[in-house]
């Protein structure tokens, strides 16, 4: 049941918080934006290409195109002819879908994962950005279909399966099914496997270039206080393990709902905790080499913020620190300034590497996709 009252005061909060909508910012105010993100010394931060609501995104080979989803029905593609750090081309593929969030590329085709079902659109879907997006050819028709944390976070993994997050639809409860989990599966949909449970809401995750383990943020609950429970980084070590919700809402912190319940005691903790409601999204390894050697195998995570703090928090991207055996050591702000001392001008979502070694980073509460860059 949805409480009106609770609603109401989320909806009052994120008025506040992010005021109107800048989807329909000119390219010139969002450069002017953009001119106050604070970066480290020597990198560069523009505007790659305005795509409203741009959520999840996918790189396609080998032309680099990068394919776009949302949580608004659209599909977006975008291409750089000319590798001039902007695109050129931005074509709408598609704007019919249902909660179109994850988009995933093999190198052949494009996955969709919507959210009640995953599609995919047979190549060559990266070469001709005319071509009408279908058939759009299902493979899984039975995801869970709710609404709450259904905006799904598709990838392939090392070995060249379909990683998919399904959501718990709640803030905290009982889930069943694919709920609160990660899932793969061959690129035909068969042979659906659990790679972890006790999930509240992961939407985002990627492979340590070395080690090949997947590592992967989750959300933590909301409605426990401003600095509890804390977000997280998980690491999955073994097929199968479970990761705590809901007898955890967050790290340690047991929920109200669940106290009186014994945990499993196999349950997992996080390797990294991030600040309570920043919203850790999407996360990136960075293999390139562009950037200083320094962050070769770190991982970059986007903070999308706080929608429920009395004081906001987030809206900016971290990194996190790796030794060379693939344990996460450290933690510390890369990028910095969509938060104006109370008020948010923009929200990140997801990251990405292009081949010359920049990071895209998207962003749904402007529209736009930034691109990131180093010049020593």
């Amino acid at each position: 049941m949805i409480n009106i009252s609770k609603m109401g005061v989320a909806a009052i909060a994120f008025s506040i918080v992010f005021g109107a909508s800048s989807q329909a910012s000119s390219d010139a105010n969002i450069n002017k934006l953009l001119s106050t993100i604070k970066l480290p010394p020597g990198f560069k931060i523009s505007l790659f290409a305005k795509v409203p609501r741009a959520r999840s995104m996918a790189i396609g080979t080998p032309l680099g195109t990068v394919f776009v989803g949302s949580r608004h029905g659209t599909i977006h593609m975008l291409r750089d002819r000319d590798k001039d750090g902007v695109a050129e081309e931005i074509v709408l593929k598609t704007d019919k879908l249902k909660v179109p969030n994850g988009v995933a590329y093999n190198g052949m085709s494009l996955y969709i994962v919507e959210q009640n079902q995953i599609t995919f659109w047979a190549g060559p879907s990266e070469f001709d950005t005319a071509r009408p997006l279908v058939p759009l050819i299902p493979i899984v028709k039975n995801l869970p279909d709710k609404f709450l944390h259904g905006w799904r976070y598709a990838a392939f993994g090392p070995d060249k399966k379909l990683y998919v997050s399904v959501g718990s639809p709640c803030n905290v409860c009982q889930v069943s099914g694919h709920e609160g989990k990660i899932i793969r599966m061959d690129g035909n949909g068969k042979n659906i496997e659990t790679v972890g449970s006790g999930i509240r809401n992961s939407v985002g995750f990627d492979w340590h270039p070395k080690t090949k383990e997947l590592f992967f943020t989750d959300n933590g609950s909301d409605g426990m206080g401003d600095d509890i429970p804390a977000d997280e980084l998980n690491h999955v070590t073994k097929m199968g393990q479970f990761f705590g919700f809901p007898f955890y809402g967050g790290g340690k912190t047991r929920t109200p709902q669940t106290k009186d319940k014994q945990a499993p005691k196999n349950s997992v903790s996080p390797v990294i905790e991030f600040q309570a409601h920043s919203a850790n999204l999407g996360i990136h390894f960075y293999t390139g080499n562009m950037f200083p050697s320094e962050y070769k195998n770190d991982a970059f995570v986007a903070q999308h913020g706080s929608w429920n703090r009395s004081s906001p928090v987030g809206y900016q991207l971290m990194r996190v620190r790796f030794n060379d055996k693939g344990k996460a050591v450290g933690k510390e702000v890369f990028v910095s300034g969509w938060l104006k001392g109370n008020s948010a001008w923009g929200r990140p979502v997801d990251i990405k590497m292009i081949a010359d070694g920049s990071l895209l980073v998207s962003d749904d509460f402007v529209g736009a996709i930034y691109r990131i860059s180093y010049q020593r």
